[in-house]
């Protein structure tokens, strides 16, 4: 379905509304952020629009000018899909589906319209009386097959009647007289089980309220909006895909949990759980997640996971044991949700009181070049509802664990308490990340928010991301990279990498690295103590004494030590060098010595070849060396030159390719006899 695409690993995006999915294979590398031909960024080059904002006739749940619901709360490519829609009066309406996104700030984009359908006026939608379970059993009214092109996401279907009233496609109806939701402070008519008017059951068989969009434009959008602008390639997903298909998170690389995800079942806790075990990497942006346990039921016309059962309290849940509806921190589930998240949820401030972020442990990775001091606060982003740590409770299993904020605020109880943001790693190697805040997505981006937003945040939030695909900037080890064979005296090339534990270069390592060796002669040279640039360093390494011997590259302050093994092997002779007198007598035997040398011009002891004599004197009592083996790498020889003069003497080894010449002035041997010359006959008398 996604080409070439398939083969990468990516980030799953948990929403509570429709939204499109698309099957990712787990690859072996990841993938970058910014890729230019990732799915997400590749679709948000096309021409966006905003004309899914709804305009000033929005259907409202009273006269109910137009409503609908859908089949499924997400459908694959090439799956089918149904919309149920009821318009009063009865009146021909239109569908407009919007891909949300970034699109250049337009926010969405229309892939489909569809106009002048014949609308009717649905049935009322019967009450349960003992659980509150509000069900539509409506026809359906326009059904489709989900295009394969369409890239996976959130869609939006707006509806607009003839009248021009719109709505968005789970109090329903929200008449503050017969609408029931899971709240007290949202639910109507007459008590249930409950003992209060809030049902126990609520049915995806009916519209959204109000306007339908539920409370994706409150903490979601802003985030559907950043992480599409930033080129992350995500995949969406909603809360019943983990509850009916948990393992799809093992083939993503991290989950990431959005905005008010408050109702969990025990399968989407186990599916998490897994995944974080297997590696894949959590993150909570939101607060109040994982808070009650859920179970879900088939609809009465048998469609599966149709309806959400929680019942809140263990005196009136007809199922004990595990999968009893109450608080997962609560006996006998007792499975505190910090236990996944870090954090949990302790209180919240009224609607429109959020208080500042207030940073700790800036030092950690996370807020990595963000500038981020203790104490430095961003306004507005914590609330309405927070979590936190609370010690009264089991925490993570981890290998490291930060809090990395303590935002102080006034309950609406009138009670003192505090937020923490959290990131922790767990036994798996994944890490887990919290914000412990309903509203970290506003200062991503500010779409129908009054925070600004604030580019240390989103600094921290792309360190995250980061870290989930390529691991994060915590330096696991010094990668020290040399020959495994070396020759004595001769300098070797080594480099130096500061890398995490996926084997990434920590470009942020500030550390100083000191070289030692097994070998210690004369003549060995190491670099001196030196920090590296951008997590890595070249270095100049010689060492002497032949046979295996160790390099070590360490950094005590930070506990880091790597060595690596390697042999030092003799040199290779790359000349003979023949050492002797400069000025010789003719006819008096000298002595010269021959040494195999490397370019270094150190003795090479293991040298085996054969060494040839010859010299410019040809003459007769000319006496060479016979062609000799050197004792470790030298040798002492006797040569007499005969004829006066300018004269060289010259050692070859042809096997491997060698020479070496003296250049010597042969004198004139001292006289040691006259010679007396005459003719052999002479007249008496005469002078000869």
């Amino acid at each position: 379905m996604r080409g070439a695409a398939e083969s990468r690993r990516k980030l799953i995006f948990a929403l509570a509304l429709l939204s499109l999915l698309a099957p990712s294979a787990r690859g072996a590398l990841p993938t970058p952020a910014l890729a230019a031909d990732n799915p997400i960024t590749i679709e948000n080059q096309q021409t966006g629009s905003n004309s899914w904002e709804l305009g000033s006739l929005v259907a409202d749940d009273v006269s109910q000018q137009i409503k609908g619901y859908a089949s499924s709360t997400s459908v694959l490519q090439g799956g089918s899909l149904s919309l149920y829609v009821t318009v009063n009066p009865a009146q021909t309406y239109g569908i407009d589906f919007y891909r949300m996104g970034w699109y250049g700030g337009k926010g969405g984009r229309l892939e489909l319209h569809a106009d002048a359908l014949a609308g009717i006026s649905q049935p009322s939608c019967p009450s349960d009386a003992s659980t509150g379970l509000i069900a539509c059993n409506w026809a359906p009214s326009y059904t489709m097959t989900i295009p394969t092109a369409w890239t996976s996401g959130v869609d939006m279907a707006v509806l607009t009647n003839g009248a021009g009233y719109q709505k968005a496609y789970n109090d329903f109806p929200d008449d503050r007289q017969t609408g029931k939701s899971l709240y007290e402070y949202n639910s109507y008519g007459p008590n249930t089980v409950a003992g209060t008017p809030r049902a126990v059951k609520v049915s995806f068989d009916r519209p959204f309220s109000d306007d339908g969009s539920a409370d994706f434009f409150s903490w979601e959008v802003q985030f559907v909006r950043w992480i599409e602008r930033t080129g992350y390639d995500v995949t969406y997903s909603t809360d019943l895909d983990t509850h009916t298909n948990g393992a799809q998170l093992l083939l993503h690389q991290a989950f990431l949990s959005v905005g008010h995800n408050e109702y969990w079942s025990n399968e989407m806790y186990n599916a998490a759980q897994a995944a974080r075990d297997a590696g894949v990497n959590l993150a909570f942006f939101g607060a109040n997640a994982v808070y009650w346990q859920v179970r879900y039921e088939s609809s009465a016309g048998g469609a599966t996971n149709r309806v959400m059962v929680c019942y809140k309290s263990g005196s009136i849940d007809p199922v004990q044991g595990p999968t009893t509806t109450l608080r997962w921190r609560d006996y006998p589930i007792s499975r505190p949700e910090q236990t996944l998240m870090g954090v949990m949820y302790t209180s919240e401030v009224a609607s429109g009181n959020n208080v500042p972020y207030v940073v700790t442990n800036s030092s950690n990775w996370t807020y990595n070049s963000t500038g981020f001091h203790d104490g430095d606060t961003v306004a507005g982003i914590v609330g309405y509802e927070m979590d936190r740590y609370m010690s009264t409770y089991a925490g993570p299993t981890n290998l490291s664990w930060t809090l990395l904020s303590k935002s102080p605020f006034t309950n609406t109880s009138g009670v003192a308490d505090y937020a923490n943001s959290s990131i922790y790693e767990a036994p798996s190697k994944a890490w887990v990340f919290a914000s412990g805040s309903m509203s970290w997505s506003w200062a991503l981006d500010n779409y129908r928010t009054t925070i600004q937003t604030d580019p240390r945040i989103q600094q921290t939030t792309v360190n995250v991301l980061n870290a989930f695909l390529s691991g994060a900037p915590v330096v696991h080890d010094l990668k020290v990279t040399a020959p495994s064979g070396v020759t004595s005296g001769q300098a070797f090339p080594v480099s130096v990498v500061a890398e995490n534990d996926r084997g990434a270069t920590v470009t942020s390592y500030t550390g100083t690295v000191h070289f030692s060796s097994s070998d210690t002669a004369t003549g060995v040279t190491l670099p001196a103590d030196s920090p590296l640039t951008n997590g890595a360093g070249s270095f100049s390494v010689t060492l002497m004494t032949v046979g295996p011997q160790t390099l070590t590259v360490s950094d005590s302050a930070n506990s880091l030590s790597t060595t690596a093994n390697l042999t030092v092997n003799p040199p290779l002779a790359s000349k003979l060098v023949i050492t002797g007198p400069a000025t010789t007598v003719a006819g008096q035997a000298f002595s010269i010595s021959v040494t195999a040398q490397d370019a270094s011009g150190n003795t090479v002891t293991t040298y085996s070849g054969t060494v040839h004599f010859a010299s410019t004197d040809s003459s007769a009592g000319v006496s060479l060396p016979a062609d000799s083996t050197l004792t470790n790498g030298q040798g002492t020889f006797s040569v007499t030159l005969i004829k006066a003069g300018a004269q060289t003497l010259t050692a070859t080894d042809a096997a491997n390719q060698l020479s070496g010449t003296a250049n010597l002035a042969v004198t004139p041997a001292p006289a040691n006899k006259l010679a007396l010359a005459a003719g052999t006959s002479s007249p008496a008398g005469s002078s000869f």
